[in-house]
């Protein structure tokens, strides 16, 4: 979520503006601020590729900003639309129709650089690209291209491929994209969670009682 709204309302090329002097009421400030446009005012769609548990947690929290929420996951459990309330729809649907697009899905011979030059392609101009997943879903010459030539107006990336990415990476130059160093699960309480998580599933075990995170649960 945090990505989201640095991407729609441009904090961090704002955050180098007003470094520059550029301010909000100034000449240069007022062209710096339609240079960034659009603003969240105008981003109403929220594509989720992708519906496991992380992105169904960011579902409330999108929609409290206002945004509508459509999704595509060809492998989604009976029920979860139902209980979400989320749009399920196909891939060229997701790509076309999508203001942010918040990838979230793991990374499989069928999902490797699925966003390809031919998926930037079908995407708005005024779209922005969110990677939380992992980053060989994309493939990182066609963002770059995409995002140079207009195809896409931004990407916000916590994982690249390779991480990190080599130091001639040329995202890593482009104003209208931010990376963060795979970094967006941390926080005090997660970091004490990961290490209590996995010896609470092992006292299940030895206790005979049945994991939470089983991947394969009975029934």
């Amino acid at each position: 979520m945090a990505l989201i709204l640095a991407c729609s309302r441009r904090i961090v090329q704002l955050n180098q503006a007003a470094k520059r002097r550029q301010w909000g009421l100034s000449p240069d400030g007022i062209e710096v601020q339609s240079r960034i446009s659009p603003y969240l005012s105008r981003l109403k769609t929220l594509g989720l590729f992708g519906l496991g548990k992380v992105a169904r947690a960011l579902v409330p929290k999108a929609r409290s900003f206002g945004l509508g929420i459509i999704a595509y996951d060809p492998y989604l459990p009976d029920g979860v639309k139902k209980q979400l309330g989320v749009e399920i729809v196909d891939w060229k649907h997701i790509l076309k129709e999508s203001d942010l697009l918040s990838i979230h899905a793991a990374l499989t011979s069928e999902t490797r650089q699925i966003f390809s030059i031919d998926a930037f392609r079908e995407m708005k101009p005024t779209a922005c690209l969110i990677n939380t997943s992992r980053g060989g879903l994309i493939d990182e010459t066609a963002l770059y291209q995409a995002l140079r030539d207009g195809f896409i107006t931004m990407a916000a990336l916590d994982v690249t491929d390779p991480e990190p990415p080599e130091t001639n990476n040329p995202l890593l130059n482009m104003d209208n994209v931010i990376i963060t160093a795979h970094s967006a699960f941390f926080s005090p309480v997660s970091e004490s969670e990961r290490w209590q998580r996995p010896t609470g599933e092992v006292a299940l075990v030895m206790n005979k009682k049945c994991p939470r995170d089983l991947v394969n649960p009975p029934g």
